[in-house]
Order: C-alpha cells, then sequence, then structure tokens
C-alpha cells in the first residue's frame, strides 16, 4: 500500500465520522481496496453523503479528498474518473455541478492532470460558474406559441410565483415527454400550479419552430412555453444546457435553488410550502 493510500484511508476514514448518513457511519475507510466494485460503491456513498452536508462543508470534504489524491498518480486516476462518472455525467442520477467545482480548479493544477484534462478543466470552469445555487437566475428572451417576445423575468414578474420550474425540453424527447407526464401526476404539484404558487417555465432552446408549435399540444395550458428564437442559450454563455431535458428550481426571488436537478428532488422541493 503506498503513502497515499495511507493518507487517502486516513482522510476517508474522517469523512465518515464526519458525514451523516441517517446517523451511520459509512465504510469509506476501505477506499484504498483492491475491488473496483467496492470502491465504487464506497464513492457512491460518499457523494449520498456529500449531497445531505451543507454545501460549504461538502466543497471543503471534496478539496480535502482531491488534495490528497493529487499526491500519486493512479490515485489520482481513479478519484477523478469517479469524480467525472457521478457528478458531472448528464446520465448520473446523482449529478451534481457544483460539487464538482472542486475536481475542476484540482485538474488545472494537480501534478498528475494530463494534457487533455486541464484543456477539459479550462474549458468547463466558467460554464460551471453560470447560474450557482443562491443566484438569481439569468434572464433570457423567448417566443411564445402566439409569437410574442416574453423573457424569464418579465413571465416572473407578472404571475409573482413563490417557486418556478425552470424546463428546458425538445419536442418529441422520451425524457421530456416522462417528466411532463410526472409532473402532470402529482396532485400537490397540480393545487400548487392552480394556486398560483408554483410556475413551469418550459422553453425549447432550439430552432425547429415547426416541430415545436406542431408538439405544444403534448404541454398542459397553465405551463408557459416558449422557444429560444435567438438562439442563446444554446452559446453556453448564458446557461450550460450539457442534455435535454434540464431542470431548474427557483425561489420567489429567481434564485437558484436546483440547478440541473432530477425530477426526484425538484418534486422533493417544489412540493414545500
Amino acid at each position: 500500500m503506498t503513502k497515499c493510500h495511507l493518507f487517502l484511508l486516513a482522510a476517508l476514514a474522517l469523512l465518515s465520522v464526519s458525514c451523516k448518513s441517517g446517523g451511520q457511519g459509512t465504510s469509506l475507510s476501505d477506499y484504498g481496496s483492491r475491488s473496483a466494485a467496492t470502491r465504487t460503491a464506497q464513492f457512491e456513498q460518499y457523494v449520498l453523503e456529500l449531497r445531505e452536508m451543507p454545501l460549504p462543508d461538502a466543497m471543503r470534504r471534496q478539496d480535502s479528498l482531491l488534495r490528497t489524491a493529487e499526491q500519486d498518480s493512479a490515485e489520482w486516476a481513479r478519484l477523478t474518473e469517479l469524480e467525472a462518472k457521478y457528478l458531472i455525467d448528464p446520465n448520473s442520477p446523482f449529478r451534481n455541478e457544483e460539487l464538482y467545482i472542486p475536481v475542476v480548479r484540482h485538474l488545472l493544477s494537480a501534478p498528475y492532470s494530463t494534457e487533455s484534462q486541464r484543456t477539459y478543466a479550462e474549458y468547463i470552469l466558467p460554464r460551471l460558474l453560470l447560474n450557482r445555487p443562491g443566484e438569481r437566475a439569468a434572464d433570457f428572451g423567448f417566443i411564445t406559441p402566439k409569437g410574442r417576445r416574453s423573457s424569464l423575468y418579465e413571465v416572473l414578474e407578472a404571475r409573482h410565483p413563490q417557486q418556478t420550474i425552470l424546463f428546458f425540453s425538445n419536442p418529441g424527447c422520451p425524457n421530456c415527454k416522462e417528466i411532463t407526464e410526472s409532473l402532470e401526476a402529482q396532485a400537490e404539484v397540480q393545487a400548487r400550479i392552480a394556486a398560483g404558487e408554483l410556475l413551469v417555465v418550459n422553453i425549447y432552446p432550439d430552432e425547429d419552430v415547426e416541430a415545436w408549435l406542431d408538439y405544444l399540444p403534448n404541454y398542459p395550458d397553465s405551463w408557459v412555453c416558449g422557444q429560444d428564437a435567438d438562439q442563446l442559450l444554446n452559446s453556453n454563455t448564458v446557461y450550460w444546457l450539457r442534455a435535454i431535458p434540464s431542470l431548474y428550481l427557483l425561489d420567489a426571488e429567481g434564485r437558484i435553488v436546483l440547478k440541473d436537478a432530477t425530477l426526484e428532488d425538484i418534486l422533493k422541493y417544489s412540493v414545500q410550502r
């Protein structure tokens, strides 16, 4: 076992004591196991615990773990692979751009980062810093189904919802259809929409206006639907839409509560009054 393995064992053992998981510690002290399956399972538990912690604490834990791993090339390669798989892959149910920011910052400076990793980190960091939780969501314009120009904040100021689900979708997208049906099936969500407390703003970020207009009857009448006629969203300078669908949850002031979140998390928070 290398010196870095020993450091990792100690660091992760401390994490297991400090993190919360229903009052139980984790078995992360076995992180140096040769079993890839065990390593992956332990990292998944670590991520689950990070998600339950206050964000500043979780960011510090990430930074500490990364500082330890970057002392050894093999550990650095293993850890950065797991971090990417769980936190930045658009298909991961654990994805969390905020928790991936420490990874990117270490990729830029760690001695064992590859040139491709550094290039990737330089590309991704400014995009990760867009629309962070706690910040007001960036405004953008769109065209309504009737051809009128509007914007996110024009809608929010007119409706005054307590919460807004910002839903970036494409017509005919199977996962988008699934989300639409799930939101319609939630009685409490529908009650809050009817009361004006919750608003769904559904935006099509691409160019095929005809396909979008043809698909509009599949969306609930209570939703605000729009199309990005200026193609600003696809520039990755206002929002970073890595994959469609993408869901954000905003508070009454337009601040971001959840960013590129899973439907499960959106539902968990959107039924809170």
